[in-house]
């Protein structure tokens, strides 16, 4: 298993300076969001509930995400609280909107500190999502970016063996295909452009056990 992330002192502020950033942006939001969810309530008939209705929604929001974060933490996700969470807060933009409805302008600006909120949140739970997989040595590495632009179909086959297989490391990987291309290439040199027909079942076996994760340095000494 990975030894655990040490934080240092500068990673720490930062920390604190995201959550306290997090937590302005949501106070910021109640604030702005309240006084038109509770007269859009008082609207539609909910008297007195119309005063506690808007902070159910934003309070719930906030525990629904709060205990999404952690169950990702701990690794035990439940996708449903991160998916009601978001639900709610699109239902909250829409009685913002409601509100200063049929301008545009006013329904943008509505929406732009819910937005903000989360893309904040979804940061944080990918990043703990991924200090959670590191730790635990469940994290798998991206394919490259530009692998993807200058060789997407053999790239999307090598992106599929590792998902397929669990191979975590992309360095790995990149040694792994290299060693089958120079073994298919020494195939080719030996038994010329016909080789997937004339080269024996033995020599062909470790290409195809490649294609399961099977390194070549275990079977192509036997090929």
């Amino acid at each position: 298993m990975a030894a655990p992330l040490q934080l240092t002192r500068m990673h720490r502020v930062l920390i604190g300076v995201v959550v306290a950033g997090a937590v302005i942006i949501a106070g910021i939001g109640f604030a702005g969001s309240y006084a038109a969810v509770r007269e859009l309530a008082i609207k539609k008939g909910f008297g007195n509930f119309s005063y506690v209705f808007p902070i159910g929604i934003d309070a719930g929001i906030c525990v629904l995400l709060a205990l999404d974060l952690l169950l990702t933490w701990i690794r035990i996700p439940f996708p449903l609280l991160r998916q009601t969470a978001w639900v709610l807060t699109a239902a909250t933009i829409a009685f913002n909107g409601a509100a200063a409805w049929p301008d545009p302008l006013g329904v943008g600006m509505h929406a732009v500190i819910p937005v903000l909120f989360v893309v904040a949140v979804e940061a944080a739970r990918h990043a703990i999502g991924r200090i959670a997989d590191i730790t635990a040595d469940k994290h798998m590495e991206g394919v490259r970016l530009t692998r993807w632009l200058l060789s997407p179909v053999p790239t999307f086959l090598l992106w599929r063996r590792m998902k397929l297989w669990e191979l975590r490391s992309y360095d790995q990987v990149i040694k792994l295909e290299q060693e089958r291309l120079v073994y298919q290439a020494r195939l080719r040199s030996r038994f010329g452009r016909a080789w997937r027909r004339k080269a024996p079942v033995e020599s062909l076996m470790p290409l195809r056990l490649a294609r399961y994760g099977v390194p070549l340095a275990d079977t192509a000494a036997a090929g």
